[in-house]
């Protein structure tokens, strides 16, 4: 994929939130299912690299004393996460600004969860991202860090290619501030939760 592409060509980036909002929809409900097992009520979540939104809409809804922030650097994907918000009747509690995720714009232990799908294969600076996301979590917040897996579906699956192996993310989990947490792998994906 041409990530740079995604940025700024309005037609590209349509067809990539089409064929993704699936995906982040599920993931959200994943997402969601954990914090409700954390017994989590409410309070600010951000989604750094939030794309077109459809991850960062779904504990919105789920959980209506919270305030959602989304972060990307794609315009077109940030107009499209907007427009979603406001068809889902969220505009006023769930916002989607111009952020890099390697420079959150927030302040230290600003959010309550953070949500980091399918990003870190993508960043130039991971690891700056990561300590970036513990900078502006609370020491008792909620992360989840999902990205795609690289394994033999690269065959198949042209971002595949580019993605971590767990053990390669794990050594960049090692490098980095992160806090710790739990890992674990599927075919297709590796998560982080802490």
């Amino acid at each position: 994929m041409d990530h740079e592409r995604v940025f700024s060509d309005e037609d590209y980036a349509a067809r990539y939130a089409q064929q993704h909002q699936k995906m982040g929809e599920n993931l959200g409900q994943k997402v969601t299912r954990k914090l409700h097992s954390r017994v989590f009520q409410g309070g600010r979540i951000l989604d750094a690299g939030c794309g077109s939104g459809a991850t960062a809409i779904v504990p919105a809804q789920e959980f209506p004393q919270s305030e959602v922030v989304g972060i990307d650097l794609s315009e077109p994907l940030l107009r499209l996460a907007t427009q979603a918000a406001q068809a889902a009747g969220l505009d006023g509690r769930v916002r989607f600004e111009t952020g890099d995720a390697e420079h959150i714009p927030y302040e230290e232990d600003s959010f309550d969860v953070v949500l980091n799908l399918n990003l870190v294969h993508i960043v130039e600076h991971p690891i700056q991202m990561l300590d970036e996301i513990e900078r502006i979590l609370v020491p008792d917040g909620a992360l989840f860090i999902v990205d795609l897996r690289r394994s033999w579906l690269g065959l198949f699956e042209k971002e595949m290619k580019s993605a971590l192996t767990p053990q390669e993310a794990k050594a960049l989990f090692a490098q980095s501030k992160l806090r710790d947490g739990s890992f674990s792998s599927s075919l297709i994906w590796w998560w982080f939760e802490a």
